[in-house]
């Protein structure tokens, strides 16, 4: 059966001798691959529309059930040129990308349209030129609070007080003085403490405030990644090369 689908390309891979393999997010199907035969070829009609980081068009035949398909065309809908000129903003496109990759398993469609709308929005804010760390960062918090593993920043995470001084990856939120001592966990600075519950509580829907408040640092999104790390069993090879860059800047 023929069917069309708008999908923005996570990736994309060598496959066989001149075919690549692609990895896309849909709204409608959730994740999805699909084998683009001969696109490595000078001749190929379909290459320049499934660069990753694109929003393409994509036709192909769709069978119930299945999760990877042979696409017969590409169409460009949206090209994020930017993200393709800039190596950190293509850095931080890899960890977005590689972040919706390793959250979404393949034809899930629950929530595949919430997360079609983070990964849209979160490319478009690249593109537009918005901090990388920040954008980065938000996304994180978005992916984690639609997948039940959100920072808890409203209290000890061990005790319940509300007097808090640390942030604890492994906890999951934040620690009081006491609770952090106990487990040799460093102290944090009130201002790193609130920019942090800033992030979480604002989420990528009010990333006006955060950026108008500072935005996020390196830091911060170290400490998310290692969260998603620790409590979803994910690890987003991607980031190691983009914090090397944002963190010399």
């Amino acid at each position: 059966m023929n069917d069309t689908v708008t999908g923005l390309i996570l990736k994309q891979s060598d496959y066989r001798e001149a075919d690549v393999l692609l990895t896309v997010m849909t709204a409608e199907y959730g994740k999805l691959s699909f084998i683009a035969s001969g696109a490595r070829k000078m001749t190929s009609k379909n290459a320049g529309s499934i660069l990753p980081y694109t929003e393409a068009e994509i036709h192909y035949d769709h069978r119930p059930g299945k999760t990877i398909f042979r696409l017969k065309t590409a169409r460009t809908k949206q090209l994020f040129r930017r993200l393709h000129e800039d190596l950190v903003i293509s850095a931080a496109a890899g960890t977005v990308c590689d972040l919706c990759d390793a959250f979404c398993m393949s034809g899930e469609i629950e929530n595949s349209d919430r997360q079609y709308e983070l990964l849209a929005n979160a490319l478009k804010q690249l593109n537009d030129g918005k901090d990388p760390v920040t954008v980065s960062g938000l996304y994180a918090v978005g992916m984690m609070e639609l997948f039940g593993i959100a920072p808890d920043v409203d209290e000890c995470v061990r005790c319940f007080s509300t007097t808090v001084s640390a942030v604890s990856a492994r906890d999951g939120g934040f620690l009081c003085a006491e609770c952090a001592g106990r487990e040799g966990i460093e102290l944090s600075s009130k201002e790193r403490l609130k920019r942090f519950r800033l992030a979480v509580k604002a989420g990528p829907e009010r990333f006006e405030i955060v950026e108008q408040a500072g935005g996020m640092k390196p830091e911060d999104l170290a400490l998310l990644i290692e969260m998603i790390r620790i409590h979803a069993g994910v690890q987003i090879r991607s980031f190691s090369f983009f914090y090397s860059l944002i963190s010399i800047e």
